[in-house]
């Protein structure tokens, strides 16, 4: 059931998501899409119910991104060796107390293991398919209150102050060292980069597709017409009326099929609010017109009240 729904939930980001499901519920909703959630209901599945911890460790590229970003100065989630060895249960553990006999915190339970997405043993070291989660933390804190031992047997620390209280030192942190610079630094100039985009994006778009087949048509009274396929984006969550014109070769008229009214040469187009509008669009030429072959044509596309503006360049073919 979470596999179908996830895949469903995809299938919705390609069309609008009420219209969808109704269609879905009532059986009307075109093959391609119950094909799609079928597909993707069966890959979920797959990955997520039998993969699991293999597709975290072979599959997913966040193991060895991590591991090129760490160093030894990073914080990763590490089995305190020093504080845990030798291991062995509650039991063995005190006898070898009460001998005078080096006795590590960590009773082999296995719970850090049993947590663990992907299986494997933190108490071997820091390995590839570890995901920094955490759960191996809680799971031996919660072990450790219980026996009335300090927690923290598995916690965030760094390799070098694993070796350091081997020696005997007091642990050290760098968290200000030149690969965090560089690290802030990117993620800032990126977040800039994203937050500007976001704020000057254009609120509506224009595609223009030429007519492959034919490329032009000659009238009987000797001009010419060119087809195109014109799609209008409207982004904002109002109803919008546009302008749409051509500009590049003089004395050319536009026409589109469906357009409500002119203004001049300029054609008026509605469209609904977050839809995108599709328009056949003519563009015809006088007859007394010496074109080339090709010739660089431009749309002009223009919002009529606040007067948002976007062009898109094409061509318009000629014998």
């Amino acid at each position: 059931m979470i596999a179908w729904w996830t895949g469903g939930a995809w299938v919705l980001y390609f069309a609008d998501a009420p219209t969808l499901v109704k269609s879905l519920a009532t059986g009307q909703a075109p093959s391609i899409a119950y094909i799609w959630i079928g597909i993707l209901t069966f890959t979920t599945y797959i990955f997520a119910g039998w993969g699991r911890e293999q597709v975290c460790t072979y599959m997913c590229p966040w193991p060895r991104i991590q591991a090129s970003l760490t160093d030894e100065w990073a914080l990763n989630v590490t089995y305190l060796r020093d504080r845990g060895e030798p291991r062995g249960s509650v039991k063995k553990m005190k006898q070898r107390a009460d001998q005078g006999l080096p006795a590590g915190d960590c009773v082999d339970c296995g719970q850090c293991v049993a947590v663990c997405p992907t299986g494997i043993d933190i108490r071997d070291g820091i390995q590839l398919p570890c995901i920094q989660c955490g759960l191996c933390i809680d799971a031996c804190d919660n072990v450790m209150k219980k026996i009335g031992r300090p927690t923290g047997l598995i916690a965030y620390d760094t390799d070098i102050n694993i070796m350091r209280r081997l020696e005997g030192k007091p642990p050290v942190y760098k968290f200000v060292r030149v690969r965090t610079v560089i690290y802030v630094v990117l993620i800032a100039l990126v977040g800039g980069i994203m937050l500007y985009t976001l704020l000057n994006r254009s609120m509506m778009d224009l595609n223009v597709l030429h007519d492959r087949q034919p490329l032009f048509v000659q009238l009987s009274e000797g001009g010419l017409r060119n087809g195109y396929t014109v799609r209008v984006l409207n982004k904002r969550p109002n109803e919008r009326s546009f302008t749409l014109g051509v500009e590049g070769i003089e004395g050319a008229r536009l026409e589109v099929v469906g357009a409500d009214q002119y203004i001049g040469d300029r054609a008026v187009l509605t469209v609904d609010r977050d839809t995108t509008r599709e328009f056949r669009v003519l563009v015809f030429t006088p007859a007394d017109a010496k074109l080339p072959r090709s010739t660089p044509v431009t749309f002009r596309l223009t919002d009529t009240t606040i007067g948002e503006m976007t062009i898109v360049k094409d061509f318009f073919k000629a014998p």
